[in-house]
């Protein structure tokens, strides 16, 4: 792209002080970026252990129906919210530590649009309840429709807040806030269980998000969208035409990859009966939890070198193989003890769920690669090989569950996504290896 064809050389960054994206408090760009990338990390690991203890408990305090129709809730919110999150979020984290004294209306701008357009969405999907099937029931009528409305509008915030955050290279406070959102909807769990014995899986989830959205996003407008506006004065200012044309081509591929994420439990609570959509939304949040540490290491590779083109080789190599050290072991772990991990929950959990979790934390091996190559996309602005990089996957994962769950259930959901992210992952090393060896922008 033509903004990041004019990025400057590294000594001419304004920015270039302790506050800068270039160290963070005095390191390299690379250590820069891996601590950041870690503070995701940190953040994922956080709200898994958090998560796996809200399911904990709801499998304890509720019944498996209604844990069934409160993860099917929340699918359908994050579905919907992600209409937005999602396509932006790549966005986001490109321009942001690019925007300088604009970073303030840019990022005001992209929370408006977001705002307007999943609460249009949530609208129609609640006016069509009927057509999604038994385990959304709950969800009819008015105080259950803002509810869920005004749900959909905080977790788009929430996600883009990260993104933000990510481009601010501050991504310390993620972490922070995703602890204090993961407590809150714990202990909100165990309050509601006896006033709301359906909706409180639900409701629990929802509220909690006020408890991370409204600190944070008045740290970020307050403090640190100033503090890179004054670093960064100097900086050109974006151009829309270059920031329309990047969110043209990113949103086609973010919206394969909402649709492959978010849609694919949809299709199984309403495929299945509540009771085997519990099983395994289960085991589609562990093995979730783990593909999510390299989306974030591929997201700090993206915003530091959008800041600093010049370390994109070197940063791609590093993030490879720390991400792989990190997650060979833990992927090891979950195979061999997947019905351990899942036991907890209860012994129908288990006996459900093992053979999708074994296939879903498999999977995250191969992704590593695949996303890592999707930062590469996005700092070199080629949005139209990541839009088909991403569309296969999703034509891969829906089109082979649809396909396998008629013949093995529940699990022909992870196999589809094990089989597709391999065969994506072949074409990206290809990709990934050819497009090191260009000159950085």
């Amino acid at each position: 792209m033509a903004d990041t064809a004019r990025a400057p050389d590294r000594p001419e960054l304004p920015g270039a002080g302790p506050d800068s994206g270039a160290g963070d408090g005095g390191g390299d760009g690379s250590d820069s970026l891996f601590r950041n990338a870690y503070a995701l990390m940190l953040s994922t690991g956080v709200s898994a252990a958090l998560g796996l203890g809200f399911w904990l408990v709801a499998a304890r305090y509720y019944t498996e129906d209604a844990v069934g129709q409160g993860s099917a809730a929340i699918a359908a919110m994050r579905l919907l919210a992600s209409i937005t999150a999602t396509t932006m979020f790549g966005a986001v984290v490109r321009y942001v530590p690019r925007a300088g004294r604009g970073t303030g209306p840019l990022v005001r701008r992209v929370y408006v649009v977001s705002s307007l357009v999943v609460c249009a969405a949530s609208l129609v999907f609640l006016a069509t309840l009927g057509r999604w099937g038994p385990s959304y029931a709950p969800l009819g009528g008015l105080v259950p429709g803002l509810v869920f409305t005004l749900s959909c509008v905080a977790w788009a915030i929430l996600t883009l807040q990260e993104g933000v955050l990510t481009g601010l290279r501050k991504s310390f406070w993620v972490p922070v806030g995703n602890a204090v959102f993961s407590l809150g909807k714990l202990v909100l769990l165990a309050v509601l269980a006896a006033t709301l014995p359906v909706l409180g899986v639900f409701v629990s989830w929802a509220a909690a998000m006020a408890l991370s959205v409204v600190p944070l996003g008045w740290l970020v407008f307050r403090t640190l969208i100033p503090r890179q506006a004054a670093a960064d004065r100097g900086r050109p200012p974006l151009r829309h035409a270059d920031v329309a044309r990047f969110m043209a081509g990113d949103s086609v591929g973010s919206l394969f990859s909402l649709a492959m994420i978010n849609l694919l439990p949809v299709m199984v609570a309403v495929r299945f009966d509540a009771a085997h959509n519990a099983f395994f939304y289960t085991a589609y949040t562990v093995g979730g939890t783990m593909e999510f540490m390299a989306i974030n290491m591929a997201s700090s590779l993206t915003a530091h070198a959008s800041y600093d083109p010049a370390g994109l080789a070197a940063g791609v190599r590093g993030a490879l193989r720390r991400t792989l050290l990190l997650l060979v072991p833990v992927v090891a772990v979950i195979v061999a003890f997947a019905p351990l991990v899942l036991t907890p929950f209860g012994g129908s959990y288990a006996a459900h769920g093992t053979t999708v979790l074994r296939l879903l934390a498999l999977a995250t091996l191969p992704r590593v690669v695949v996303e890592l190559y999707i930062g590469v996309l996005r700092v070199q602005g080629r949005t139209g090989v990541l839009a088909a990089l991403q569309g296969a996957m999703c034509l891969g994962v829906l089109g082979g569950a649809a396909v396998l769950m008629g013949r093995t259930g529940i699990a022909g959901a992870g196999t589809a996504v094990l089989c597709s992210m391999v065969l994506v992952a072949l074409f990206a090393a290809f990709g990934l290896r050819r497009a090191l060896r260009v000159p950085p922008p």
